[in-house]
Order: structure tokens, then C-alpha cells, then sequence
């Protein structure tokens, strides 16, 4: 069993997972994000088709290297505990290192209110066990067991809320599984400031794209600070949660690792001006009465 992880997460040795964080250029999220990839994930690398377990998922974060990242059902998250210890009330020790976090009755940490973006702003996550929309400790927000679809998108916000968990099936009649023998492009979208996320796909048989689903991720995000250094990254794990690895994906294959978007930290505004509505005056109308039409003959 792979050690040196949280007692949640069961993988065997040879488990394989990366996390990536594209650092050359950093965007600023008030303004729209393109970014896209090809992958391929061959039916022959997959020896139980019905039972294999791969998770691949894309992000948005302003940080510029993963920290503390976590393998299986997280697919490269920060671990709950990490996350939360930055923002929890602790008690006072004689050193900061032997402060401790506040607890409820209920083992909850106990959090102080913030408003600066550190870590994930979105993450979108295909994952043919489902299980990335799993419920965890430390309050780790998603679904239990029984509410998982196999081959399904998940995708989570900036306070790692499930804000979608649907089987592939039901988005797609084209896509509704992860393998592919070809390479498949996947276009991410993230617009109108934020609070919508579109989704599109492009198979290797045509150039043009066609849009898998666009999800209202709620709210713009004023009261947060920190949007304008803006990372993408990509992770991988194989298998999910298990320790037969004959449930692991041999071979899968990523390329063309694209992005897009506004470059600079200043937030441009411009205030537009549009001409007044022509108004037309009331008119004053007389009812006429008691006329008749002759039929023409």
C-alpha cells in the first residue's frame, strides 16, 4: 500500500499520478480564460473495461506549485486539513508551532472568515469512479457513496463545492466514456467574470467543436481578493481507490497543453454610453361607428 498519505486514501505502490502547474504566464480571472488540451486514453490500455479506475482534471489556481496535493479521489487537491489550517481559529500556545486548531463537538475546525483566494479557483474533473464528488473528513463538502456515478464529470468551485456531479451519459451521447482511441480536444471557458464555466469537445474526425455542457458557477466573486495571478494546471491519478492494480490504466496521453486570457493585474473599465429611446407622442384617436363593407362583386 502506498504510504506517507492520509488513512483515506487506499493505493497500491505502482499507483501513477501527476499534478502540473503551467507557470509560464499568469491570468487575471476578471477577464475570460480559454484553455484546452488533446488526450487519449486507448480501449487496449484498459484490461476491465467496466471496472478500471482513471481521473484526469483541469484547474484554474493561483498557486504556482502544487502544495500538498493529493493522489486518489482528490486527483491533486490540497489536503482538507492543509486548506483549512489556513483559515482556523487556534488556540494560543507559548510558540506558533505548538498552536493547535479549535475544534467543534463534532471534530469540525473551527474557521475565521476570509476573503483572499488562496489556492483553487475552479476544477473540472473526468473520473470514471465518480469518486472525486466523494464526501471527506474535515468537512470536505460532496456526495456519499450511494449519490456517485461511474464515468462522470465533476466539478468543484473555489470553496470545493460540488457544483456539478453527473454521469458523462447524460451530457453526451458522443462522450460517454473516457477512453478514445483517438485524440479527443477539450475546451474550457471560463467567462462573463466568472460566473459561467462552458465546456466543449472536438473529436479528431472533424475541426469544429461542439459545446458538452455550460454550468452557472453562481455569483462573481467581488469579495474576494487575489483573482489577477491566475495559474492553469492538469492532474492524473490511476487507480482511484484500490489496491488491485489491475484496475489501473496502463497508458494515456496528453498534448497541445493550450491557454488564453488577459495578461496584465489592472482591471480595464470603460464606461459606455448608449442614445435615448426615441418617444413618440400619444395620439389622440376618435371611435368611428356604424360602418358597413359591401363584399367586392
Amino acid at each position: 500500500m502506498l504510504g506517507g498519505f492520509p488513512t483515506d486514501i487506499t493505493l497500491p505502490d505502482s499507483a501513477k499520478y501527476y499534478n502540473f502547474i503551467s507557470t509560464k504566464k499568469k491570468f487575471n480571472s476578471n477577464y475570460d480564460i480559454t484553455w484546452s488540451f488533446q488526450y487519449k486514453l486507448p480501449q487496449s490500455s484498459i484490461s476491465n473495461s467496466s471496472n478500471y479506475e482513471l481521473g484526469f482534471s483541469t484547474f484554474l489556481t493561483n498557486l504556482a506549485a502544487p502544495v500538498s496535493s493529493l493522489p486518489g479521489q482528490y486527483l491533486g487537491d490540497q489536503d482538507p486539513e492543509f486548506i483549512l489550517s489556513a483559515h482556523a481559529l487556534l488556540t494560543e500556545g507559548l510558540a506558533p508551532a505548538t498552536s493547535t486548531s479549535l475544534k467543534t463537538e463534532s471534530d469540525s475546525t473551527i474557521l475565521l472568515e476570509s476573503g483572499i483566494l488562496s489556492g483553487m479557483l475552479v476544477k473540472i474533473a473526468f473520473d470514471s469512479t465518480g469518486l472525486y464528488a466523494l464526501t471527506g473528513r474535515d468537512d470536505r463538502p460532496g456526495y456519499n457513496d450511494t449519490q456517485l456515478h461511474r464515468q462522470a464529470l465533476v466539478i468543484r468551485d473555489f470553496e470545493h463545492n460540488v457544483k456539478v456531479n453527473a454521469p458523462l451519459s447524460s451530457i453526451s451521447t458522443s462522450f460517454s466514456t473516457l477512453s478514445t482511441d483517438t485524440y479527443r480536444t477539450l475546451r474550457f471557458r471560463y467567462i462573463n467574470l466568472g460566473r459561467t464555466l462552458n465546456i466543449d469537445i472536438r473529436e479528431s474526425d472533424t475541426t469544429t467543436y461542439t459545446l458538452l455542457t455550460s454550468i452557472n458557477l453562481g455569483l462573481r466573486l467581488d469579495d474576494v481578493t487575489n483573482l489577477d495571478n491566475i495559474y492553469c494546471g492538469f492532474s492524473l491519478c490511476t487507480p482511484i481507490s484500490t489496491l488491485d492494480t489491475s484496475l489501473s490504466a496502463e497508458k494515456f496521453f496528453l498534448r497541445d497543453f493550450q491557454i488564453e486570457g488577459y495578461e496584465g493585474d489592472e482591471v480595464l473599465t470603460e464606461t459606455v454610453v448608449t442614445s435615448g429611446f426615441e418617444v413618440n407622442p400619444n395620439q389622440i384617436y376618435t371611435t368611428v361607428s356604424n360602418i358597413t363593407a359591401s363584399p367586392a362583386s
